[in-house]
Formats: structure tokens, sequence, C-alpha cells
């Protein structure tokens, strides 16, 4: 059905944004005024985007570095799973790595930088998951890009699919809907398990697995989204500054 992976690739975020919208629309968990950083949301949704391609790309470029490690043999065990088994597997890896990724970024001030622009937001809803630092989008895309196409070696049609998820987890986890998944919260975030996250009070600092609740749970860092009230502020706990604008967008 799909010659070109990026056609799929292509549809599904289409797709799952017409989707994030409607919903959001439809069942909005909290008044939003999108209008609000318009401007500033898009340059981000922009930039996000052409990170993830230059990463995408730049890793795919440097996959013969990496030559001499593609014999190991428990890699070429993995390799040779089924579909949906390397891409679930992916998906857990790359899920790991990132929550200890995230959990740096608020440990390390260094690091924080890349990533306070993030938590700049208040008030979520689908578009302002994609405001986001230059180094935060690097640091990111890298295991996202490297998991899949060297330890894993997805195929383009299935590196698609994975891509595919990426994009309903990052529109999910940010997404302004109110729903109730049943005992599926104890398996994967929702988006009021994420808003959490980016409360301006102390549960900022909880909360950090992209997908799978089970990190949190596993390395104390989770808080139940049923303890907190249904509103409280979101993002930094104050403005944030002109003049400070070109350095959080940069990540430095």
């Amino acid at each position: 059905m799909f010659d070109d992976p990026h056609d799929l690739e292509i549809l599904a975020f289409f797709g799952l944004i017409a989707l994030f919208e409607a919903w959001e629309r439809a069942r909005p968990a909290r008044a939003v005024d999108r209008r609000a950083h318009w401007r500033l949301d898009v340059l981000c949704f922009g930039l996000a985007l052409l990170m993830n391609r230059v990463s995408t790309h730049s890793i795919e470029a440097l996959l013969p570095v990496f030559a001499p490690y593609a014999a190991l043999e428990v890699l070429s065990d993995v390799r040779a799973w089924p579909a949906p088994f390397k891409i679930l597997a992916a998906l857990v890896v790359v899920d790991f790595l990132l929550y200890w990724m995230h959990r740096a970024q608020h440990r390390f001030d260094v690091l924080w930088r890349t990533h306070s622009f993030h938590h700049s937001v208040d008030q979520l809803w689908w578009f302002s998951g994609f405001r986001t630092s230059f180094l935060h989008s690097l640091l990111y895309n890298v295991p996202q890009a490297l998991v899949p196409l060297f330890v894993f070696r997805l195929s383009p049609i299935e590196a698609g699919i994975g891509f595919a998820i990426g994009v309903l987890v990052q529109l999910w986890e940010h997404s302004n809907v109110d729903v109730d998944i049943g005992p599926l919260r104890h398996v994967v975030i929702t988006p009021k398990y994420h808003r959490i996250h980016h409360a301006a009070v102390e549960p900022q600092n909880k909360n950090f697995a992209p997908i799978f609740a089970l990190w949190d749970k596993l390395f104390g860092t989770w808080i139940d989204p049923r303890s907190m009230p249904r509103d409280f502020p979101l993002g930094l706990g104050q403005p944030v500054r002109a003049k400070a604008l070109p350095r959080m967008i940069a990540g430095v």
C-alpha cells in the first residue's frame, strides 16, 4: 500500500493532528486560548520537524561508524524477531532511555537549560507539545533514531510505523482532552498524567515517563493523577522574558 514509507509518515502525521484537533474541540479538559502564543508555537513546530529530519538523516549517515558492532550475535537475534515484537521492543528501549534523559534534564542545570523552554508552556494542547529547544530536540532524536535504525534494524515501513506511534504519543501526552482509559492508566500515561509534570508547583519533578508508567512507578517518580485537583497552574511559575527567548529556544 505504501511504496514509500515517508508517505505513511506524512499520512499518520496529519491524520493524527486532525484527530486530536477534533477530539480537543469535542471534549476539552480545560479552557485554552490557542492564539496566545501562536507565533512562537508555529516557529517551534517548524524547528521540531526540521530537527527530526536532520537527526534521522544524520544517524543514517553515521551508521557505517557502528558497522564493527553490527555482527554482534545478540543484535542478529533481535533483528530476526517478527516486526510487531521489534517495534514494541524498540519503543520500550527508547522509552526507558528517554525516561532517564528526562530525569537528567531536571537534575542537572546544564541539561535543564535544554528543557526549560518546553516547561514554559502555560497551557497544554496538542500543538504546544512541540515547544522544545534546538538541543532538546537533538538529544531526544538521537535515541529515537539510533535504536530503531541500528539496534533493531527496522525496515523503512517498520520505522514508519514506529514514527507514527511516536507522533501519536507526542500529541496524546500534551493534548487537552478529557479522557479516562480505565485500567490501562496503570500501563501507559495519559494527558492528565503528563499534565502533572507540567505543573508550576512541586509535582513538576514527577511523572517523567514518555509512554509507559512503569518507569515512574519502578523508580519512585510516580504520582497518581487522581490525587491532584482538576485545575492547577502550568508552566515555570513566572513569565518568560523576551530577551531570554533566543537562549531558551537554542537550549543553552
